[in-house]
């Protein structure tokens, strides 16, 4: 029986929103959303998620805690940011991944049904019997 890995549904999920993330900062100027972390005068550390790349708005844009971020980074996704410069520690310490698999979640009939993503008929029929979508809502395949 096939299984898919949670690699593959986080590429399927990022494909069908057309996302992508970078975690090099050479793409620092040329992404729709930053997320980094940055510390105030007195060393006390803020993380900052933002799509004002020039000027983050303070009380909008800056978490004192980690824990919110990647509800932070979804709802960017969601307000249509599409590139996101995302460092390297914070998406690995934050959840960005299960974020990324719940969003797969609450996409899977949609990505099922998505004919422009690199997708198989295998694979089609795995994500239908693991989801309990029935032929009524996704489209058929042999």
């Amino acid at each position: 029986m096939l299984e898919i890995r949670n690699e593959r549904l986080i590429e399927l999920v990022k494909n069908h929103l057309d996302v992508s993330i970078s975690h090099d900062l050479d793409s620092w100027n040329n992404v729709d959303c930053r997320v980094y972390n940055e510390s105030t005068a007195d060393g006390y550390d803020l993380w900052v998620v933002t799509n004002q790349l020039n000027n983050p708005i303070i009380c909008e844009d800056c978490y004192q805690y980690d824990h919110d971020l990647a509800d932070a980074i979804r709802e960017q996704m969601r307000y249509g940011d599409q590139t996101f410069y995302i460092d390297s520690d914070i998406y690995n310490d934050c959840y960005v991944e299960d974020m990324l698999i719940e969003l797969f979640v609450d996409y899977v009939e949609d990505i099922i049904e998505n004919e422009d993503l690199d997708i198989t008929p295998e694979e089609i029929n795995y994500l239908k019997e693991e989801y309990g979508i029935t032929e009524e809502e996704g489209t058929e395949v042999a």
